[in-house]
């Protein structure tokens, strides 16, 4: 009897420990779920946190690429060459917009990427900004020097206006003066086969053309016969600021010279300019010098290049 008891409390007891291995084990997996079910929330939330930064920062990098193509409309100027440069680096631009709409958000690398390729657009920009800030303030700087020199060749036409008034009864006298004369001036652009054009394009000299007139009582021998050619606005086309030459007492700058052996007869002179890209649209006047004296004028135009 007392045998069959001990059996029916060993029996309980076990059954006691089972059920409690089943609680703990039930406890445990519930404090898993837990855990589990939290970590899945706190990387999901993260997830969406940088997926929102990278959308932001591609977002920026677009605005960024739009303002800069803007910037670099504005920086177009009168210069092909250096508009040029500033298309190719559009172009660029144009190329990262198209690719930066399609990149995929988390694509974390290629937005760094693309961040970083910004930024040395950027920094390119900026020298074609200090190279156009140059340019301007040496326009500004030969818009002033060319409008003091034509100042002075209008004081001076000026004085020769006067001088003409007060020896009028010596009109008969002018045409053996000692200062030579031209005559059939005229000047117009060549292409590159020495044709006539006028289109901007096509032009690669000005051929100017004129006869010195006979005259006994000049200074016959070698003597440097010079040209220079005013833009429409008023720009010396020149080599360089050094090529001068005296006139009116004053050293003022030439656009091409050449010698020429004068023996007091007729005489036929041509003189070309070597196109340096300076040339623009409009009319152009030409001047003719010898001995420190203007001798001539005349003028040409330039015009757009046109369809062909």
């Amino acid at each position: 009897m007392e045998e069959q008891k001990n059996r029916q409390n060993q029996g309980k007891v076990q059954k006691s420990n089972n059920k409690s291995s089943l609680l703990f084990i039930l406890f445990l997996v519930i404090g898993l779920l837990v855990v589990v079910t939290w970590l899945y929330i706190a990387q999901r939330q993260t997830t969406q946190e940088i997926e929102i930064a990278l959308t932001a920062e591609k977002d920026s990098v677009q605005a960024h690429l739009v303002q800069l193509k803007n910037d670099y409309n504005e920086l177009m100027t009168d210069n092909d060459s250096l508009n040029a440069h500033l298309n190719k680096e559009k172009e660029k631009i144009d190329d990262l917009l198209v690719e930066i709409k399609t990149v995929k958000a988390t694509n974390y690398a290629r937005i760094r990427q693309l961040q970083k390729e910004l930024t040395t657009l950027r920094t390119v920009a900026k020298s074609y900004v200090r190279q156009i800030d140059s340019l301007n303030t040496m326009n500004q700087q030969l818009v002033a020097e060319n409008i003091k020199v034509k100042n002075e060749i209008k004081a001076a036409k000026s004085e020769n206006v006067e001088l003409e008034e007060q020896n009028k009864d010596l009109s008969g006298k002018v045409e053996i003066a000692s200062t030579l004369r031209t005559k059939n001036l005229i000047a117009f652009p060549i292409n590159k086969r020495g044709r006539k054009t006028h289109r901007i394009n096509k032009i690669t000299k000005v051929k100017v053309s004129f006869t010195l007139k006979e005259n006994v009582l000049a200074r016959a021998g070698e003597k440097d016969i010079y040209i220079r050619i005013a833009g429409p606005d008023d720009y010396i086309l020149a080599k360089s600021e050094e090529d001068l030459f005296e006139f009116e007492g004053k050293e003022i700058v030439y656009s091409a010279k050449r010698p020429v052996n004068y023996s007091n007869n007729e005489t036929d002179v041509i003189i070309f300019w070597e196109n340096n890209g300076a040339l623009i649209t409009g009319t152009y006047h030409v001047y003719v010098f010898a001995d420190g004296n203007e001798i001539g004028s005349t003028q040409f135009k330039v015009e757009n290049s046109g369809l062909f």
